[in-house]
């Protein structure tokens, strides 16, 4: 998973996101388990829950495609029963932008082994939305949202009565998952669903809009100068080697008439 989707979702789903998981299982979650397996399996689950009959559920989260989840997942269902002593319930939740495309079975001659695949834009988003969790607020916005108008309700609903941290935290993680969903994310920064205006320290759109207008400007300023200095070039290559302008304008892919103009001011300057 793309590393900046999977440290956000993770952290959300430490939170356990109670609706989705019911939604899942139709079961509440009694607790969370360690999902740390010993070094040299060096992975780690994304979300180990106890339900509440007792059941395990593992669930693991993908923004794209990947085909070797049939192994990875025989290896988690290994070493979760190894672990807890029994089977789990397994599934993964594809979150991705393209169309899902990982397998749900890993077959041989003397093995089959399966596990339940969901693409969560075919989830009805209505309970996320609604549900008193922020985690699950939060996941909605991947959802298929037929009312945008009403998503963005919500979300000025829960930060009403969040402090400044806590705004910052939620939008940011928002905002990270809205790039999974491009519509949503332009329309997101526009609408800036914030009930008050929000101290700038605080504020992950303002600033994300600094370090964007940051990197445009440093882009430009870099491009300007090497831009001078490939001119300078021109006319030091010229003027002190004798490089004819047409050879120069080649070389450094720079217009005759821009050598020429430069050529003319240090002359007038001198």
């Amino acid at each position: 998973m793309n590393q900046k989707y999977d440290k956000t979702l993770r952290e959300l789903f430490q939170g356990i996101p109670v609706n989705l998981i019911k939604l899942f299982t139709d079961k509440k979650v009694k607790k969370l388990l360690n999902a740390d397996f010993p070094k040299v399996a060096e992975l780690q689950a994304d979300l180990l829950v106890e339900l509440e009959d007792g059941e395990i559920f593992h669930l693991e989260i993908q923004s794209v495609n990947d085909y070797s989840m049939p192994k990875r997942m025989l290896f988690y269902y290994l070493l979760i029963e190894k672990t807890y002593k029994q089977f789990p319930k397994q599934m993964v939740l594809y979150v991705g932008i393209d169309k899902l495309k990982i397998r749900n079975s890993l077959s041989t001659d003397k093995l089959n082994f399966s596990y339940d695949v969901v693409d969560i834009r075919d989830i009805d988003c209505k309970n996320l939305m609604e549900s008193n969790s922020l985690e699950d607020n939060i996941i909605s916005i991947l959802c298929k949202i037929d009312n945008p108008d009403k998503f963005f309700d919500k979300i000025r609903s829960r930060l009403v009565n969040l402090n400044n941290k806590q705004r910052e935290d939620y939008l940011r993680k928002l905002l990270i998952l809205a790039r999974l969903r491009p519509n949503l994310y332009e329309r997101f920064k526009k609408e800036r669903p914030m009930p008050i205006i929000l101290d700038k320290r605080y504020d992950p759109l303002y600033k994300e809009g600094y370090q964007e207008a940051y990197q445009e400007a440093y882009q430009e300023a870099y491009q300007e100068a090497y831009q001078e200095a490939r001119i300078k070039d021109a006319v030091l290559m010229v003027k002190k080697y004798g490089i004819s302008i047409e050879n120069v304008s080649l070389d450094l892919k720079i217009p005759q008439e821009v050598i020429k103009k430069e050529l003319e001011n240090a002359n007038n300057f001198r």
